[in-house]
């Protein structure tokens, strides 16, 4: 994702479906949708003119907490899209984002993003693709997102504390027309970002579980 004009662009509102997980035929079995691009990237950082410019660590199942944390926020999100296994959207989230940074060399960055929420089914296919599952019924999900990006940090929001709260207003389409969080919150221009990390576990109190990680998915909640 690159952004184009020097200016930080703003949580903005949007039309457009939702990004989703890239499916098997695509090269992306397992990888996680529920945090989106743009809101995995609502992150601030520190000048590049930190000390730590190092080699960049090669372990891209996490941040190398030994280093200073540079940045740590939450941010609150609503209606947020979920998308199953298959492609299809089985559920609205709302969750609470915890963010964050390290700094691996000049203008590299790793992310580490926590998410704790709750979900609301659509009736259709299930989750895990098995079986279907009814409308309205709720359960709890966590998960974790190690990315890596190189940027120009200029930030437009606070670097530590409740930064925001976003409703994004999905619907069982994918698609959201609410404001959501974009990149230029704290970045401009962006020149790569790549998840390197993630793993997802969503359950019901009645109707079971379903597991994801960025390179494989099981379990399922299925009336």
């Amino acid at each position: 994702m690159k952004m184009s004009t020097p200016a930080p662009q703003r949580a903005h509102a949007s039309a457009e479906k939702c990004p989703r997980r890239p499916t098997t035929a695509e090269g992306g079995s397992g990888a996680i949708r529920r945090i989106l691009m743009a809101l995995t990237l609502c992150v601030g950082l520190l000048a590049a003119s930190t000390p730590y410019a190092s080699a960049i660590p090669t372990d891209l199942d996490s941040c190398p907490t030994d280093r200073p944390t540079l940045y740590d926020v939450t941010i609150g999100n609503t209606n947020v899209a979920d998308f199953g296994s298959q492609g299809n959207v089985w559920a609205l989230d709302s969750y609470l984002q915890h963010v964050q940074v390290w700094m691996l060399g000049q203008k590299h960055y790793c992310f580490r993003i926590e998410y704790d929420g709750t979900w609301t089914s659509f009736a259709g296919v299930s989750p895990g693709g098995s079986g279907t599952i009814s409308e309205g019924l709720t359960g709890t999900f966590h998960g974790l997102r190690i990315l890596r990006l190189t940027g120009e940090f200029n930030p437009q929001y606070p670097l530590s504390g409740h930064v925001a709260d976003f409703d994004w207003q999905c619907r069982a389409d994918g698609t959201c027309t609410g404001p959501h969080p974009s990149p230029g919150m704290y970045f401009s221009p962006i020149t790569n970002v790549n998840s390197t990390w993630s793993e997802f576990h969503a359950t019901s109190a009645a109707n079971g579980s379903w597991d994801q990680t960025k390179n494989s998915d099981f379990g399922d909640i299925t009336d």
